[in-house]
C-alpha cells in the first residue's frame, strides 16, 4: 500500500494534503474511503476526495473549511458535508449504518464505527478505506477483500439484499463493470436478476432513476451500459437507436429518455419537447429525404427545435444542403399576414391560418412573386364569400 501513502501525501499545498494534515492533528479519526482507495489502487486518479469522519462530519467540515476557505455546503439529516474549492471537492460524511424501513426506499441513518459504515456499502471493491489518523496513517481496512476483487476484476456485493435494499445498485454495477472492464461475479449476477424479475427498479422514484440514467450518460462508455439495460429487459432499445445515440452529442440522453415511460421523472418542459423531436427524427428524415420543394421542407423543419435541426446532417450528411436551405427561407418575411386577410373580409378560424400558411407555401415556391400578386391571387379566390 506504500503507492496509496505516497500519492496521498505528495504535493505539500494541495488541497488533499491540507486536508491530511487537518486530520493528522486533529482529534478525528478519519479515512478516504470507496473511490478514493479504489481509483488509486487501479492507478485512477480519484475524481473526488471523500472522507468518512468517525464522529461528526459536518463539524469536521467547519473546521476543515476555516483552512481550505472553499465553499461549504452542509446536509444536517444525513450527516454529511461537502466542500469545494476551485481545485477540488471534498465530500465529507459521518460513519454510519443504514436501515431500510422497505425495499428501494431511503434508508433511516445512525451513528456507527468505520467497520460497521463499511458492511452498509454496494460492493466490495468500494467497502475500502485508508487512514488519515495519526496513529495509524496509510493502514488499510479491507474487510470484504475489495483489494482482491480489484485484482480479479469483479464487481460482488456485499451481502444478498443489496439489490433489494437499493435497486440503484444495479445501475451502478453496470457502470463499474464498463467503466473499468470488469466482470459481474457469479453469485451478484444472480442476485441482481432476480431483483429485476422482481421489478424492484419500478419501485425506485422517477428522480432517483433519472439520476441513474445521467451517471450512466457521463461516462464514456455509456453505450456499453444503454447495451446491458437492453439484455437484461430493463430499458429495451432497438440496434439503430442505439447506434444513433453517438451522433447526438449531448442530446443522445433525450432520445434515450424519449424510449422510455418517463411520466413519473422530474422534466422541465422543454427537455420534453427536445424528447418529443428525436423521437420522431427517423421519420423526421425520411420526410425530409422525399421533399422536393422549399415549402415541404419548411413545413417539415418548422415545427421542430433548432438543436435538433442542426443533429440532422450528422444522421444523414446528404441532408446539409436542404437544412442550409431551410436556415435561408426561415428569415422571408411572409408578403401575406393576418391584418391583410380581415382587411378582405376572412374570418379568423381554422381556414383564417390555413390560408396564411398556403399563401406563404406559395411564396416560398416562388409561385407568387410580390405582394400585389398575393393580393390580387386572394381576390380571384374569392375568399370572403
Amino acid at each position: 500500500m506504500a503507492k496509496l501513502k505516497s500519492l496521498a501525501k505528495h504535493q505539500k499545498k494541495s488541497v488533499l494534503n491540507k486536508a491530511i494534515d487537518f486530520f493528522i492533528k486533529s482529534i478525528y479519526h478519519a479515512y478516504f474511503v470507496g473511490g478514493y482507495v479504489r481509483d488509486t489502487t487501479l492507478g485512477l486518479k480519484p475524481v473526488d476526495i471523500d472522507i468518512v469522519v468517525e464522529g461528526n462530519a459536518v463539524k469536521a467540515a467547519k473546521a476543515l473549511n476555516l483552512k481550505l476557505k472553499g465553499k461549504l455546503c452542509i446536509y444536517e439529516e444525513f450527516g454529511t458535508a461537502s466542500i469545494i474549492t476551485e481545485a477540488e471537492r471534498i465530500d465529507l460524511a459521518s460513519a454510519r449504518v443504514e436501515k431500510y424501513s422497505s425495499p428501494a426506499k431511503l434508508p433511516h441513518v445512525y451513528p456507527s464505527t468505520i467497520i460497521e459504515d463499511l458492511n452498509r456499502r454496494d460492493f466490495t471493491i468500494n467497502a475500502m478505506v485508508m487512514s488519515i489518523s495519526k496513529e495509524d496513517f496509510g493502514e488499510i481496512f479491507d474487510p470484504f477483500n475489495g483489494l482482491k476483487d480489484i485484482k480479479k476484476g469483479l464487481i460482488r456485493v456485499l451481502h444478498k439484499n443489496s439489490f433489494n435494499d437499493d435497486p440503484t445498485r444495479i445501475f451502478r454495477a453496470l457502470r463499474y463493470k464498463n467503466r473499468f472492464g470488469f466482470k459481474i461475479e457469479k453469485k451478484t449476477k444472480i442476485l441482481m436478476k432476480e431483483a429485476i424479475d422482481k421489478r424492484m427498479i419500478q419501485q425506485l422514484s422517477g428522480q432517483r432513476i433519472l439520476n441513474e440514467i445521467k451517471l450512466i450518460f457521463s461516462e464514456k462508455k455509456y453505450q456499453e451500459t444503454i447495451k446491458d439495460l437492453s439484455d437484461l429487459l430493463i430499458y429495451k432499445i432497438k440496434k439503430k437507436d442505439l447506434e444513433l445515440l453517438p451522433l447526438l452529442g449531448p442530446n443522445r440522453i433525450y432520445l434515450y429518455l424519449s424510449k422510455l415511460d418517463t411520466d413519473g421523472f422530474p422534466l422541465k418542459t422543454e427537455e420534453r419537447e427536445i424528447m418529443q423531436d428525436l423521437n420522431k427524427i427517423g421519420s423526421t428524415i425520411s420526410r425530409l429525404e422525399k421533399a422536393s420543394t422549399n415549402s415541404t421542407i419548411c413545413n417539415i423543419l418548422s415545427p421542430i427545435s433548432d438543436q435538433i435541426i442542426e443533429i440532422i446532417p450528422l444522421i444523414r450528411q446528404e441532408l446539409k444542403g436542404k437544412i442550409n436551405t431551410y436556415s435561408k427561407l426561415k428569415k422571408i418575411k411572409p408578403f401575406v399576414k393576418g391584418n391583410d386577410l380581415k382587411k378582405l373580409g376572412v374570418r379568423q378560424n381554422r381556414k383564417f391560418k390555413n390560408l396564411l400558411r398556403k399563401m406563404l407555401d406559395l411564396q416560398l415556391d416562388k409561385n407568387i412573386k410580390s405582394k400585389k400578386e398575393a393580393i390580387q391571387y386572394l381576390r380571384n379566390m374569392k375568399i370572403h364569400e
